[in-house]
């Protein structure tokens, strides 16, 4: 037997960290180029930060790491993982996340050699310019697929890289994903210069992994499902008919429309009624049927991947929505449907006999198999949703001799209250200790989270996701042979997504050997050039601040705007306040209020827009609406009438100047030339520093009443003339509101319904 090498380094703990053939090879190159490492969970991707963060260190002693994770509990493992083995004071190894003040966080920072951090907070501190990353020698990004799009990663690795020198970024991920753009994506947002990736395959990876035995297990549906589902099914297809008609689609069968192309269809007809001046009214009622069809193919799914039960409280919540007050005329028909009527006697008939999904005598026969082979087993089982979590934890601890726990999020849906950070803590400790032997996890489970290594892993359904899949199945065979079972039912979705996942990881891994490809013309033209010209390229001159810098004032909830980011690309100095009025202030005089196409049209639906306008030009001599998207008519199904009616009251009735452009890089450009005009041509101050000046009297009054149906700001005005004050108008009957010019009978009768109607909260 040979004997144990362990890692040695004046910044690790002695015998702490095994010796691993496949770890030396990726730190070696690791240490010398931005990285990104692909590794199967359960083989050390942390202890692969842990040595950059000892190298960097002793190169750097002056400087600074940060480990970057997602979600707190990731941040804290971490912490924790870090501590067992790196000798490194605790002190100066500090948890920085959310919950610690701003003032705290950058006492913090400063006190730190390695700081650990969720993105969003590190995205934020840097925004408002808390602190800078000038003196980081290591970057750690952990979970690295999360890097694409608006995700603070981006915005950070941008930062991180062009204000710190040297750097060097290591990103981890187990499964970056099965698509070439989006790893290209990842690649290029987080300036990866090298990729290492490894799979359980991988000649240096596989002799430290057991084998992982992976199966499906076919499920028969009941023949009194297919009824229901043939219910449903009656109910899809009078609506697919008059979609088939107008030439959407050349089927109405519904086993042959997928979700994918409903939604397709629907994006289709909002963008030729939102490009057609006078749309016609059927274009109207195919948006209605289309969101009644995705509602009724997800009735179908419950119904053939989870059970009756799932099916049940969707269908109930379906009649609770329809029974609102601004419940939208698509679900108000569906529900009163004859087919989803008739479905839903169905499904209380089934509940009446007791018949579930078979799905649940599976687990059960599964479970009591596995503890009956191996009494000391830890079980995790995957499902969608938390309704059935909840189902499987009661049905395996009244059918079984297990001890499950349900596993579930923290945000709370309804009346199902969400699990905490420190209960989260608490089910995994007593998952560890036996407490609870099986796991009934939703989503939350699958990434990042330190659970127990599981000796079967079961997925409840499929996913069509091969980064799910991976992370599921990661959740056992690490340290001794695990076990893989996923229930499909058969003629259902549950086949479809199977068979896509598995193409999916199939294309993964060759994807894998593109990326192999990558890494070697990256090698390719490193040799090309000197180790030193790579290792310190030449930058271009930063513009040297001055005491002239410009400044803009944010709205707080504006912080994490891609036009936000892109005001910090350009070296705006932003502050950051809570305001109320507007959205960005560019001096004492110019205010902004920015909008994406689609908050545009929504705010002329929920009649903020006009509220938000007058207040705007209230409080500010020059005040502008930026709108950004490219295009003000295809974001949403609103009339395009209403969209041109919008911009003309903004222009002529509120004098607010209205500009359009297509991304936030140049709605950023076009605050920043307004602000350094401003502030240095000018010399306008921010004298506000976002604090809106008290409102008049009479702006307030008019404020109130345009928040009644079907008043605006032109019509407050005419209607506080002729009542005087808002105590007189309230007491006007309907025939007296109805001789305001612009009121008249209809609109006077939902003021008087609105002031009379007792109040009733919604549930």
């Amino acid at each position: 037997m040979s004997k144990t090498e362990f890692v040695q380094h004046p910044l690790i703990k002695p015998n702490s960290i095994t010796k691993r053939l496949y770890q030396e090879t990726i730190i070696g190159s690791a240490v010398k180029w931005n990285t990104l490492t692909v590794l199967p969970t359960g083989v050390g991707k942390t202890v692969i930060a842990i040595l950059a963060a000892a190298y960097q260190l002793r190169k750097y002693p002056n400087s600074k790491c940060v480990i970057l994770a997602p979600t707190k509990p990731l941040v804290l493992q971490h912490h924790q993982t870090f501590q067992d083995f790196m000798q490194v004071p605790s002190e100066k190894m500090k948890i920085i996340t959310g919950e610690v003040n701003p003032t705290k966080r950058e006492e913090l920072w400063n006190q730190s050699q390695i700081a650990f951090m969720t993105p969003q907070v590190l995205q934020n501190d840097l925004l408002t310019s808390r602190y800078g990353m000038e003196n980081l020698s290591l970057l750690v990004v952990d979970e690295a697929h999360r890097a694409v799009g608006e995700y603070a990663y981006v915005f950070i690795a941008s930062q991180y890289l062009k204000t710190a020198k040297p750097t060097l970024l290591l990103a981890l991920t187990a499964s970056p994903s099965s698509e070439i753009d989006k790893i290209r994506e990842i690649v290029n947002n987080l300036g990866i210069e090298n990729i290492e990736l490894r799979t359980r395959d991988s000649p240096d990876v596989a002799p430290y992994l057991p084998p992982v035995n992976f199966e499906w297990q076919e499920i028969q549906l009941p023949e009194k499902f297919h009824y229901v589902g043939q219910t449903l099914r009656r109910a899809i297809k009078t609506r697919l008919v008059p979609i088939k008609e107008a030439d959407f689609i050349n089927t109405s069968d519904p086993r042959r429309v997928s979700v994918r192309q409903i939604l397709q269809i629907q994006r289709e007809i909002q963008h030729q009624i939102a490009t057609n001046t006078s749309p016609p009214s059927h274009l109207f009622q195919l948006v209605s049927y289309c969101a009644g069809l995705l509602r009724l193919y997800h009735c179908v799914e419950l119904l053939e991947t989870q059970g009756v039960t799932a099916l049940s409280r969707y269908l109930q919540g379906l009649q609770k929505d329809a029974r609102r007050s601004r419940a939208s005329k698509a679900i108000q028909r569906l529900a009163q449907d004859s087919n989803l009527q008739e479905a839903e006697q169905l499904i209380d008939e089934l509940i009446s006999a007791g018949i579930e999904h078979p799905k649940l005598a599976t687990i059960v026969e599964i479970v009591e198999q596995q503890l009956a082979s191996v009494p000391s087993s830890r079980i995790m089982i995957f499902t969608r949703f938390r309704d059935m979590a909840k189902l499987l934890e009661k049905t395996l601890a009244t059918s079984t001799s297990s001890k499950p726990i349900r596993f579930v999020g923290q945000a709370s849906k309804g009346d199902d209250r969400g699990l905490t950070q420190k209960e989260q803590g608490e089910i995994l400790q007593r998952f560890r200790n036996g407490t609870y032997n099986v796991l009934v996890a939703t989503s939350v489970g699958e990434e990042g989270l330190d659970i127990q290594e599981c000796d079967l892993v079961v997925f409840y359904e499929a996913v069509p996701s091969a980064i799910r899949l991976i992370q599921r199945r990661g959740r056992t065979g690490r340290t001794h042979p695990g076990r893989v079972i996923v229930l499909v039912a058969l003629g259902t979705r549950d086949q479809g997504y199977y068979w896509a996942a598995i193409h999916r990881e199939t294309k993964m891994k060759e994807l894998l050997k593109e990326m192999n490809k990558m890494s070697r013309d990256i090698e390719k033209e490193r040799k090309q050039s000197s180790l030193k010209e790579f290792m310190e390229p030449k930058t271009p001159e930063k513009p040297a601040k001055t005491e002239n810098q410009v400044k803009i004032v944010v709205d707080n909830r504006e912080l994490r705007s891609s036009i936000t980011k892109a005001l910090k690309e350009l070296e705006v100095q932003l502050e950051v306040e809570t305001l109320e009025v507007g959205d960005y202030i560019l001096s004492d005089r110019v205010a902004v209020e920015a909008k994406t196409s689609d908050d545009f049209a929504q705010s002329i639906i929920d009649r903020r827009l006009f509220t938000q306008l007058s207040t705007l030009k209230e409080n500010f001599a020059i005040p502008l609406l930026l709108i950004t998207g490219a295009s003000l008519y295809g974001s949403s199904a609103i009339n395009p009438a209403a969209v041109r009616g919008a911009l003309s009251s903004s222009i002529v009735d509120f004098n607010v100047p209205v500009v359009n452009v297509k991304d936030p890089k140049e709605a950023a450009a076009l605050l920043f030339t307004i602000a350094r005009r401003e502030q240095t041509e000018y010399k306008r101050p921010i004298g506000l520093r976002g604090k809106k000046p008290v409102l008049s009297m009479a702006a307030l009054q008019e404020y109130i009443v345009a928040s009644l149906p079907g008043v605006n700001t032109t019509l407050s005005k005419r209607l506080l003339t002729q009542f005087g004050n808002i105590s007189a108008l309230i007491q006007a009957s309907a025939e007296e509101l109805a001789e305001v010019h612009g009121i008249g009978k209809a609109k006077a009768q939902k003021i008087r319904e609105a002031l009379d109607t007792t109040y009733e909260p919604e549930e």
